[in-house]
């Protein structure tokens, strides 16, 4: 039993501490890999303490990380995952409504979009009555455009 038998498990957890601090400083961008793959750093050295076989620890630590990454990354990734849904005033843009009060190139008009009234600017003049689509949203202002075809 050499020195290395002896200490492999103690460098085998501190990796996994380096890799799960790494994890902070790069942010969540590595969806959280970095943590497990730490994390079954950790395990395999504290499971293999008792021991003192440097097979055992890297067996054991390479079961656990290609665990992780061929069953339990799927699962992670899917759990952590931010949805890109549009909420609120996002909501709006693409929907169509109508002018109630004419647009002028630099004056705000009036718009109906859904059961709601917004101040509304474009690129063009628009007469009342017109249908337009909602392509921007700036503060309480809707950017809007003549809906094509219509």
């Amino acid at each position: 039993m050499g020195p290395l038998d002896q200490w492999l498990w103690l460098i085998f957890v501190i990796i996994g501490l380096i890799l799960a601090a790494m994890e902070l400083f790069i942010g969540v961008d590595t969806g959280l890999d970095l943590v497990f793959i730490g994390s079954g750093f950790v395990v395999g050295g504290l499971v293999t303490w008792p021991v003192h076989l440097w097979w055992v620890t890297v067996v054991v630590t390479g079961v656990a990380c290609i665990g992780y990454v061929a069953i339990g990354r799927k699962y992670v990734h899917r759990w952590t995952a931010s949805r890109n849904e549009r909420t609120n005033v996002d909501a709006i843009i693409g929907r169509h409504g109508v002018v109630l009060k004419g647009i002028n190139r630099n004056v705000n008009g009036l718009v109906r979009v859904g059961n709601e009234k917004w101040r509304a600017v474009a690129d063009e003049e628009m007469a009342e009555g017109e249908e337009i689509e909602v392509a921007e949203v700036k503060g309480v202002t809707l950017t809007v455009k003549k809906v094509q075809g219509g």
